[in-house]
C-alpha cells in the first residue's frame, strides 16, 4: 500500500510539472520594434541589454529588439542585476523593469598602535580602540581612507578597499607616525 501511495504522489508531481511547462509563456518573436523603461533605485547605474550599453539609468521609452535578452544592471563595478527578460514587441507594459539596486556592504576590522586611539572613516569619527580592535561595519564597497589619531599625538592613515560581505582587517602603527596636534 505504501508503494502504491509514493507511486501516486510521484505521478501527482510529474502531472503537474508537465502540466506548468505546458503552460509557460511562450518567449516574444525576435527581433522586432520595442520600447522599453528600466528604473533603477538607486539611479544612475549602467544598464545592458543583451551586449549593448543602454546607458544610465533610468532608462525611459528606448527603442530596443524584441526577443529574450539577458538584462545586467552594474553601479560601482558591481554587477548587481542580471537576468534573462523576455522583451515583447511594441510598447508593452511587461517591458517596464524596476529594481531596487544595492550596493554590497563590507567591514572593516581595525587594530592600532599603540592601542588607544580615535578612528576615523573617510573623515568622519567611527569610534575608539581602546586597546583592541574596532570593526567598523556595513560600509558601502569600494575605496575608504581610515586615520587613527593615537594618545601619543600621532596619527596613521590607509587607503582600504572595502569589497562586498567581506571583513578587511588593517593595522595603523601611529608610533612613528606623524604628529596630530
Amino acid at each position: 500500500m505504501k508503494f502504491i501511495s509514493k507511486l501516486f504522489a510521484f505521478s501527482a508531481v510529474s502531472l503537474s510539472l508537465c502540466a506548468a511547462l505546458a503552460f509557460a509563456e511562450e518567449p516574444p518573436p525576435r527581433g522586432q520594434a520595442a520600447t522599453v523603461t528600466i528604473i533603477t533605485e538607486p539611479p544612475n547605474s549602467e544598464v545592458y541589454l543583451g551586449s549593448e550599453l543602454l546607458g544610465k539609468s533610468p532608462i525611459e521609452n528606448m527603442q530596443v529588439k524584441s526577443g529574450r535578452q539577458t538584462l545586467i544592471v552594474v553601479d560601482q563595478g558591481y554587477e548587481l542585476v542580471n537576468q534573462r527578460v523576455n522583451i515583447w514587441p511594441g510598447n508593452d507594459k511587461r517591458n517596464q523593469f524596476n529594481f531596487g539596486t544595492v550596493i554590497p556592504k563590507g567591514h572593516v576590522e581595525i587594530t592600532t598602535l599603540p592601542g588607544k586611539c580615535i578612528i576615523y572613516v573617510d573623515g568622519d569619527n567611527a569610534d575608539r580602540t581602546d586597546g583592541a580592535p574596532l570593526t567598523v561595519n556595513n560600509l558601502d564597497a569600494g575605496d575608504h581612507m581610515v586615520r587613527a589619531e593615537c594618545n601619543n599625538g600621532r596619527m596613521a592613515e590607509q587607503m582600504v578597499k572595502i569589497e562586498g560581505e567581506k571583513t578587511v582587517k588593517v593595522t595603523l602603527d601611529a608610533r612613528k607616525g606623524k604628529r596630530y596636534k
